[in-house]
């Protein structure tokens, strides 16, 4: 996979669709969005020419093809999933703009079997391809509905029974009251990190860019803070619930792209994040692999208070604020530090003190790196022991260092 995977929730029908959607989309820097539903009786040449029109804007897709998801399957034998599921790939599976087909969502004990199985069969029969499941996130509560009285054995469960390609979830406590849901966002990030490292697969994390129920509508730092944490614990890949209003209900509100199919004034927001995030930081990503998380002021989720190594002597700022730091590792052994400012208010300026020796340089844009070695940054000499690094940082704004 060469280029990092943001994609979104869609629910809207087929039939809904407008002549701008993949431009939307795109324009959004989704690079592999959930296609409308294709359901039985829909045309499929109206779904070819969709995807031709992702085709042509760069974009790979999940194809959301409801006769072939586990909720329609519901005791289906494996001759009857295999049959669905060939004439589904007879009629789009050669298509350019396929990346996958979606399974599900959030398979609970008495599913469970099927989910796995439906994703396991699509994987036979379309290897090249890459099912897309959803799981349920880890509450305290959630135990009995998921059949397990911890998270691990369930997203081992899915891994191996599924053979997953992937594995994903979605967890919106971030948006709750203050921090009040960090706990519960960072034990799922956490746990989902150190599955996908047992299985040697990537995880996707779905953020929110649309209040709902209890969750707070999320502004532009939120989108920031969002993107920037799940990047540090390791995710290869993100999606968005939800950016399409079309037949909304309830309390759902500031869609990016309203009911009537308009761009809202939440879009430029979400679009800007995506793109800088995808110019700046995304293609590096991809290459890394998280060894851990640790925050300087107060921890979340299981993960630990920030301690000294050889490398990296201190992680701190004068304002007190809380910051996510992160070590990860390439190919080559060569180590990286990710710093987040984990305020969604107020800017800090964060600064990291490296062992003697260590030379240190900041990714900038895309490849280009620039040198912080010689104890110098845009407002002078630091410290004369080592290289110390003074970095001001947007609300949820994150940085990635390279030591040499």
């Amino acid at each position: 996979m060469d280029r990092y995977p943001i994609s979104c929730w869609t629910y809207f029908p087929l039939s809904e669709a407008w002549p701008e959607l993949a431009r939307d989309f795109r324009d959004l820097g989704f690079t592999n969005p959930m296609t409308p539903v294709f359901h039985e009786g829909d045309d499929p040449a109206v779904m070819r020419r969709l995807l031709d029109d992702f085709v042509a804007e760069g974009l790979q897709v999940i194809l959301y093809d409801n006769r072939v998801t586990a909720h329609s399957l519901k005791g289906a034998d494996d001759a009857l999933i295999r049959e669905k599921f060939a004439r589904s790939l007879a009629e789009f599976g050669d298509h350019p703009a396929v990346m996958g087909f979606y399974v599900g969502d959030e398979p609970d004990a008495p599913d469970a079997e099927l989910f796995f199985r439906v994703a396991r069969i699509q994987r036979e029969m379309a290897p090249n391809l890459v099912p897309f499941l959803n799981l349920l996130p880890w509450f305290d509560w959630i135990g009995p509905r998921m059949g397990t009285d911890a998270y691990a054995p369930y997203l081992d469960r899915a891994a191996t029974e599924g053979n997953l390609a992937q594995i994903g979830y979605d967890c919106y406590t971030q948006m709750w009251e203050g921090d009040s849901g960090y706990d519960v966002y960072f034990n799922n990030l956490r746990e989902m990190r150190d599955a996908a490292k047992r299985h040697n697969i990537p995880f996707c994390n779905t953020l929110l860019c649309t209040g709902h129920y209890n969750y707070a509508c999320p502004n532009r730092d939120d989108i920031r803070w969002q993107i920037s944490t799940t990047a540090a614990l390791g995710a290869r890949a993100l999606t968005y619930f939800y950016p399409v209003g079309i037949g909304s209900g309830d309390n759902y509100r500031e869609f990016p792209i309203n009911a009537f199919k308009e761009r809202s004034a939440s879009y430029n927001a979400l679009s800007e994040e995506n793109r800088l995030f995808l110019a700046r930081h995304a293609e590096l990503l991809l290459r890394l692999t998280c060894e851990k998380s640790e925050f300087t002021k107060k921890a979340y989720g299981g993960l630990s208070l920030f301690t000294p190594d050889d490398g990296l002597t201190a992680a701190y700022n004068t304002k007190e604020i809380n910051m996510l730091v992160s070590t990860f590792r390439d190919a080559e052994d060569r180590r990286y530090r990710i710093v987040v400012n984990m305020d969604r208010e107020k800017n800090v300026e964060a600064k990291l003190s490296f062992a003697p020796g260590i030379r240190v340089s900041r990714l900038h844009w895309g490849t280009t790196w620039v040198d912080c070695s010689g104890n110098r940054d845009a407002v002078g000499a630091l410290s004369l022991d080592g290289a110390s690094v003074s970095m001001w940082l947007a609300p949820g704004q994150m940085e990635i260092f390279l030591e040499d």
